[in-house]
Order: structure tokens, then C-alpha cells, then sequence
């Protein structure tokens, strides 16, 4: 397949144009997460574009190409309609050459029900699995204008007895899907670090002429777990590793430093440059060893549980549901469930934080973070995960004005968060009543203090695009600053 030779690059991220500035010379590319400027839609499940954050993107010359993270190709369950028509047109906005997924799945349908993992979870890896993810892959192939490249997850469970070793199921789906691959050394590095597959043997299970594209980060620690978190520059030993795999790579097309969000506040420009220019000594001796043919592969028979009966069983134990049979046994002794529950929690607590700002904001000041963490904990059973921020945010609120917690002024400031949610999706003016002065109230909350000396009486608050635009402003600069 003729694709172009990038280079080295980095994640895209917003707020980052100092950055990008100060290294445009050793920036050969941009990897870009298409969800990052995409907005949700309260009353459909299609999103829609930030128009303002795409024109800034488009700003940069530089090519780019598309690591989409919220359409996994790894499960039951094909991408939904809406969004592979809005990762299409990130695509074709960007002229990218090609996008890439997640082996994973984060989609759950049972019956007449569908729900939303909350998080990427692992594959069923079986050749029904395969079978699975390769009808997958063809769907949003069909969608797309141009080739898809699959990226093998990371996995917190311990390796099972009825399944494909991690680099054979990366492999099989690659080769009968007829796509390329996307190799993150952070993922193999903490998957041989969980007990799983070395990273030897899961390099020689690939063929090797189908990786395109090349992943390094940093990883972080939880207990004896390494997290597919990206906190900082990519380990000594990880770029030891990289040097020793990009050699034998004869079509690699793109070198990536893959970045999250929080990381961007700790790296300034010239951090950013040293970890460049390490990879472009990597990316020079690109496909300069000989290439080797990928391991013989396992006689494999299918047993155990489907990939649908993982999947339900999975995703409903990662949600602290109760569920029962051989496979749920099993997967609650596996100390991996805990961490996958974990990291669950942890990313649906951050959409609300993030979302419901000034009201979690009340609730910690006026009662602490334990009784917030114990709401949400209460909320996580007995509802599952939301596909996105805003809809995460209006169950929690829901299940708040249902509880009806103590917490003085929540009921107010719960609407006042909502209504700021509503303008900003539909750009109208609102009028939110208060039984409290609201300016002291809303303002002690919005520098981080605990509201005292509040009047009560009947009060009311408009909210203008203007207004909810110059605020999420101010809050992005307060973020990008610590």
C-alpha cells in the first residue's frame, strides 16, 4: 500500500500551540484524536464538531492522522452509525492518510439493551473473537476514505488457558481484516509486566510489514499494575526497546510520542524537543535489520465462553453489577477486575467533575471528598456508564435531585450547572431561579471557597453564550496553569 513516510510527532492536544511553536522543527506530524474537538449532543448520539478548535487545528501545516479512541473494533458490537460518519469527515477535514482504532470494546448488547463499558475493556481472543473484530474493522472500513490500522489494548487480566496469545490475535485479526497495525510499546510493555505475553514473543507473532505506526509514552503505577496512563516522557527503557524494534519494521510511516491531556501542564517545550529528538534517532534506522517472518501459529480450538458472554460478563462486572456463572466467577478471582473497576470509576468521576464543575465543587467544600466519592459510588450501581461527559453529567444530576443529599444550595447550583451545559449546546439564554443571592454564592464556589454569609430570598440568574464562553475561557487558562 502506498502510504507516505511521516516521521516523528505527537499527540494533538488543545491548548498546546506553545508547543507546537517552539518545536515545529522536529515535529514531522500530529496524531489527533478526533473525540478532542467534538462536542456531544444532548438529544442525539451523533456528535458534532468544535468548529473554532478544528480552524485552530487546521492552523498548523503539518500532516496529521487520526487516532480515533471512542470506536473500538475489538468486539461484538459495531461502531454506531453517527459517529463513523463523524470520524469520516475528521478524516477528510484533515486530509489524513489514514485512522487508526483500538482493539478493544466498550459497547455491550444484550437483547433488546445496549450500554456503554465506560472504559476500553479487552477482547474475547478466540477465533470467534477474531471473527468478531475482523466484522468490526469492515464496518468502519466501509465507512472510511481511507486505510484503518488497529492497536492492540492493554489488559489487566491474567492471560486464560482458551485463548490466543495477545501478538497471534493481534495478528490474525490484522491479516483476515487486511489492515495495518498500530504498535504501542507502552501496551506490550505492561501486558508482559501483568504476566501476559513477553514482548519477544508478541513482536515475532506480528507481521511485522503491517505495522505503520509506532506508539512510545510514559506509563504510571497503581499498586503492582502498570495504567495505560500517559503522565510524562517515555522511560529510558522503553526507548532502549523501541530502538531495538523500529529497525525491524520495513513499512513503519509514523513514529508517535503519545500524550495525555494532564500531561500537558508538567512538559514544557524543551522537554517535549529532548523526547523528539530521541525519537528521530530511532525513526532514522527505521526497517534497517532483516525482516523476520512472524512465529508459526497456534492450533487453536475455540472453547469456554463466547465473545458475547465475555463481553456481558465483563463489562457488567466492571460496572459493580452482580452477575453469575463460571466465567463471572473467574474473572472476580482475577486480581486485574479490580483495577479495570478502578479505572472505570475513576474516568465517570472525572466527566462529572469536569462537567458539573461548581456542584461537585459544593458538595466536597460542604461535606468532603469522601461523601462525594460515596454518592458516586451509590450512583455507579445503579446506573451504568454513560458514552460521554454530558449524559454521564445528566444522570448524576438526576440521580442528585432524586437522593436529594444534604448539601445547602445544591439544588440551585445543580441547575446552575445544568443550564450552563444547555447554553453552551444551544446557545440561548437562560433564567435560573435561586433562593439564595447568587453572585457570593456562585462566587465564593467559583474560587474554590466555601460559601458563607449567603442571603436567602427569590433570586435570579441569566445566562448568555457570552457569559458561559468567557467562563469555560477562564477555567481552560486556570487549568492549563497548574
Amino acid at each position: 500500500m502506498n502510504l507516505p513516510d511521516l516521521g516523528v510527532g505527537l499527540t494533538w492536544l488543545k491548548g498546546m500551540d506553545a508547543v507546537l511553536e517552539a518545536n515545529s522543527n522536529s515535529i514531522d506530524l500530529l496524531e489527533v484524536e478526533p473525540q478532542a474537538f467534538w462536542r456531544s449532543n444532548l438529544t442525539t448520539s451523533a456528535p458534532v464538531a468544535d468548529e473554532a478548535a478544528l480552524a485552530n487545528l487546521l492552523r498548523f501545516q503539518t500532516p496529521k492522522v487520526i487516532h480515533s479512541v471512542g470506536l473500538p473494533v475489538g468486539g461484538t458490537h459495531p461502531p454506531p452509525s453517527g459517529e463513523l460518519e463523524a470520524l469520516r469527515s475528521a478524516a477528510l477535514q484533515l486530509d489524513a492518510p489514514w485512522v487508526s482504532e483500538h482493539l478493544s470494546f466498550n459497547r455491550v448488547s444484550a437483547g433488546d439493551s445496549t450500554w456503554h463499558t465506560g472504559f476500553l475493556l479487552p477482547p474475547r481472543q478466540t477465533q470467534a473473537g477474531v471473527e468478531a473484530a475482523v466484522s468490526s474493522i469492515k464496518t468502519l472500513s466501509s465507512r472510511m476514505p481511507v486505510p484503518v490500522v488497529l492497536e492492540g489494548g492493554v489488559s489487566y487480566l491474567q492471560p486464560r488457558r482458551d485463548e490466543l496469545p495477545d501478538g497471534e490475535f493481534v495478528a490474525r485479526v490484522a491479516d483476515e481484516a487486511d489492515c495495518g497495525i498500530l504498535l504501542d510499546l507502552q501496551n506490550v510493555w505492561m501486558n508482559q509486566h501483568h504476566g501476559r505475553q513477553s514482548i519477544g514473543d508478541y513482536v515475532d507473532h506480528l507481521p511485522l510489514e503491517r505495522v505503520w505506526e509506532v506508539h512510545v509514552a510514559a506509563g504510571s503505577n497503581h499498586r503492582s499494575f502498570c495504567l495505560d496512563a500517559h503522565p510524562g516522557l517515555a522511560t529510558a527503557d522503553l526507548l532502549e526497546l523501541a530502538s531495538r524494534i523500529v529497525p525491524r519494521l520495513p513499512n513503519l510511516k509514523a513514529l508517535i510520542f503519545e500524550l495525555f491531556p494532564s500531561s500537558t501542564p508538567r512538559l514544557n517545550p524543551e522537554i517535549i524537543r529532548s523526547q523528539l529528538d530521541a525519537l528521530h534517532r530511532i525513526w532514522d534506522r527505521r526497517g534497517t535489520s532483516s525482516y523476520s517472518r512472524p512465529q508459526v501459529r497456534s492450533h487453536h480450538v475455540d472453547s469456554g465462553p463466547t465473545p458475547l458472554e465475555w463481553e456481558v460478563t465483563l463489562a457488567t462486572l466492571t460496572a459493580h453489577k452482580k452477575y453469575s456463572g463460571v466465567l463471572a466467577d473467574e474473572l472476580c478471582a482475577d486480581p486485574g477486575l479490580s483495577i479495570m473497576r478502578g479505572m472505570v470509576d475513576r474516568y465517570r468521576g472525572s466527566l462529572i467533575v469536569r462537567t458539573l464543575r461548581l456542584s461537585s465543587r459544593l458538595i466536597i467544600l460542604e461535606r468532603g471528598m469522601g461523601y462525594l466519592e460515596q454518592l458516586m459510588k451509590a450512583y455507579w450501581k445503579l446506573h451504568p456508564p454513560q458514552a460521554c461527559a454530558l449524559h454521564e453529567a445528566e444522570a448524576f444530576a438526576a440521580y442528585l435531585q432524586a437522593e436529594k443529599p444534604y448539601v445547602p444550595f445544591l439544588p440551585e447550583v445543580l441547575e446552575y450547572d445544568r443550564a450552563v451545559i444547555a447554553v453552551a449546546m444551544h446557545g440561548e439564554e437562560r433564567l435560573i431561579p435561586f433562593r439564595a443571592d447568587p453572585l457570593p454564592l456562585l462566587g465564593a464556589l467559583g474560587a474554590g471557597r466555601r460559601p458563607t454569609q449567603v442571603t436567602t430570598g427569590d433570586f435570579e440568574v441569566r445566562l448568555t453564550p457570552e457569559k458561559v464562553a468567557a467562563d469555560a475561557a477562564a477555567l481552560a487558562q486556570v487549568q492549563m496553569i497548574h
